[in-house]
């Protein structure tokens, strides 16, 4: 990301919207599949890999239709709200109490919704642990830098508990580099560390400054525009 490679023409050939994530799966056959965006990347991960259906439901199962309706839920509203919130809570260059509290409370909102389904279901779809777990996890890891305190949702924080305890998410956490925005690294009190996010702030909001500047323009109006103002 730091040298740009996401809006290079190599990876626009894989993704056109030029984010990540993004697959290219090189078969024993010699055929390749292309997949990108996050849900999608998931669910092929899951049909290619996951015959066992040990982290995913059979395909037209009453359970698939509960991952898949979870993982929607992530892609549609919790993960944008909770970048959303991020970026006016953390990012942004100058104060929007409006924005901040806009994409803030929408955020609590769904964490009521998701706090009410773990209460009556051990996973975020069902009796096993699928997809849209992985989805929704890293978000729930990353609440506070969002501006979230998980702890007023008791049962998203004992199923975010008990997946981070399992290995293989404590590896994957790990990789490329420890994760910085869990809520543990984020309260870190020591000045070097703090610095770091004060960094990492800066620098943030300067990228996604860089990356809409060609997007400006002004909003185009209609007949009934202000009408909703004091």
């Amino acid at each position: 990301m730091s040298k740009g490679e996401p809006g290079a023409e190599w990876y626009a050939s894989i993704n056109p919207n030029g984010r990540m994530p993004a697959i290219v799966h090189k078969k024993e056959d010699g055929t390749s599949v292309t997949v990108f965006e996050s849900a999608a990347c998931l669910l092929y991960i899951a049909h290619e890999f996951d015959k066992e259906h040990t982290i995913s439901y059979p395909i037209g199962s009453a359970g698939y239709w509960s991952q898949l309706s979870w993982l929607s839920w992530q892609v549609a509203g919790y993960g944008p709200f909770m970048g959303q919130a991020a970026f006016f809570n953390r990012y942004s260059t100058e104060p929007v109490p409006y924005a901040s509290w806009r994409y803030t409370s929408e955020c609590r909102r769904l964490h009521h919704v998701l706090d009410k389904q773990l209460g009556s279901s051990p996973f975020v779809a069902g009796d096993r642990m699928t997809v849209a777990d992985f989805a929704v996890f890293i978000f729930a890891h990353s609440a506070r830098w969002c501006g979230i305190d998980i702890s007023n949702y008791p049962n998203v924080k004992a199923w975010h508990d008990k997946l981070v305890q399992r290995p293989a998410f404590q590896k994957a956490l790990q990789v490329p580099v420890p994760y910085p925005f869990s809520d543990e690294a984020v309260s870190n009190p020591d000045p070097g560390a703090q610095e770091r996010y004060k960094g990492m702030r800066k620098y943030g909001s300067q990228g996604i400054k860089m990356a809409h500047e060609q997007w400006g323009g002004d909003v185009v109006p209609v007949p009934s525009d202000h009408a909703n103002l004091p």
